[in-house]
């Protein structure tokens, strides 16, 4: 069975007409990894056995499913939509190995637009854990107290997880989280 080139480089040049669908797709992307599908990047973390990263109440079941599905399918639109745009646009010797070059480079752009697009609300979240650990620590040295690394941990973890709850169940996490950690 032979594969019509032909036929899938006229789909592409169909799909490049619509060249506006990048310039709309690429800034969704950012805000809906920055709005929603941050606790993905988060779930990486408390993998590789982090004690800061909170997920939020709305990040289970069907939602997480649904908000991971809609940011896969941005992913794959903002792609291959930039990938098609380059080989409408530019002349025909160049434009096929264009739509491939295109294709690479969508996918790394993508890549670092989600880094962006995520990494403000990781930091604030290691941020502010490391500034209750940090509080705790100098609260128990001025008592005069001992306590160890462990309960430390344990006693910063808590408060940090519940902080956050607290905030979430009010609808203000990211809001908490951006007034209260500052680095």
């Amino acid at each position: 069975m032979s594969v019509d080139f032909e036929f899938f480089l006229g789909k592409a040049d169909s799909i490049g007409s619509f060249f506006w669908i990048p310039v709309l797709v690429l800034p969704a992307y950012f805000f809906w990894c920055r709005s929603f599908d941050y606790p993905s990047d988060l779930e990486k973390h408390i993998r590789s056995g982090r004690n800061w990263p909170y997920l939020p109440m709305y990040w289970k079941g069907k939602k997480k499913r649904l908000i991971r599905t809609t940011s896969i399918l941005l992913f794959w639109l903002g792609n291959l939509s930039f990938a098609c745009s380059l080989y409408h646009l530019f002349p025909k010797p160049i434009n096929t190995i264009l739509l491939f070059v295109g294709f690479c480079v969508a996918i790394f752009a993508e890549i670092k637009i989600r880094f962006y697009g995520t990494n403000e609300i990781i930091r604030l979240q290691q941020d502010r854990y490391f500034q209750i650990y940090t509080h705790l620590a100098n609260q128990a040295l001025a008592k005069g107290d001992e306590i160890s690394d462990s309960q430390l941990l344990a006693k910063t973890q808590w408060q940090q997880q519940n902080d956050l709850r607290l905030a979430d169940k009010q609808g203000r996490l990211l809001q908490f989280l951006r007034g209260e950690a500052k680095l």
